[in-house]
């Protein structure tokens, strides 16, 4: 073989060895970049109940005479109609420390038929006082956090108390802002009666309504 042949192959050698460690590093300059670790930072979650009883009243009454004088004769009738409503709300409130990211459960005390919020769903979701719903708050930084909540039930598929069990569960993320209340549930039960008699009548509307609301913090 030619000296000139054994130049050219230990050159193109040469310029294999130079470019190998570029070759296998380039899959490096590609690989993903680790996700940023969220601020070890405790969250407050305050959660606040909100009940509202509201009781309206309507009355619609008749008072009246018939006058009866020779040659004249007559009748007199005044109607009244009377509306009155009255309100009686009450607050309670609970607090929660929660590590930022992590899962917490927060129990409300009652078991009552709640419909979350912004649900993915439209369902409203029973929740039991025991189990209560989860909460999952996320925090990056700056005024505002993700908050992500979970309630779940479970019901018989049958009317007999063997019948297996079946479990449904209702799920909503938002967005809440550092320090201001946001509405996550909400209840709204009516209930209305009527009463009537000769000469007036009456009817009632009453309705009992819970809200349940959230405010975070970092602490």
């Amino acid at each position: 073989m030619p000296k000139s042949r054994y130049a050219a192959s230990a050159i193109f050698s040469m310029l294999l060895m130079a470019l190998a460690p570029v070759t296998f590093a380039q899959p490096a300059m590609n690989s993903t970049a680790t996700p940023e670790p969220l601020p070890m930072r405790n969250l407050q979650i305050e959660v606040r109940q909100v009940r509202n009883n509201a009781l309206s009243q309507s009355a619609l009454g008749a008072q009246g005479g018939v006058t009866l004088q020779p040659g004249r004769s007559g009748a007199n009738v005044n109607i009244t109609a009377q509306d009155n409503q009255r309100s009686d709300s009450r607050d309670l409130v609970q607090r929660v420390l929660v590590l930022n990211g992590r899962n917490v459960n927060i129990n409300l005390g009652n078991s009552q038929p709640l419909r979350l919020v912004q649900a993915r769903q439209a369902s409203t979701v029973f929740i039991d006082a025991n189990s209560g719903f989860a909460a999952r708050p996320t925090w990056y930084g700056g005024d505002s956090a993700e908050l992500e909540l979970a309630a779940g039930q479970a019901s018989r598929t049958g009317s007999s108390p063997m019948a297996p069990l079946s479990s449904s569960s209702t799920n909503t993320s938002l967005s809440v802002r550092l320090g201001e209340w946001v509405t996550v549930a909400e209840s709204d039960d009516a209930g209305a009666g009527s009463s009537s008699g000769i000469a007036d009548s009456r009817q009632s509307t009453r309705r009992e309504g819970m809200r349940v609301e959230v405010r975070l913090s970092v602490r």
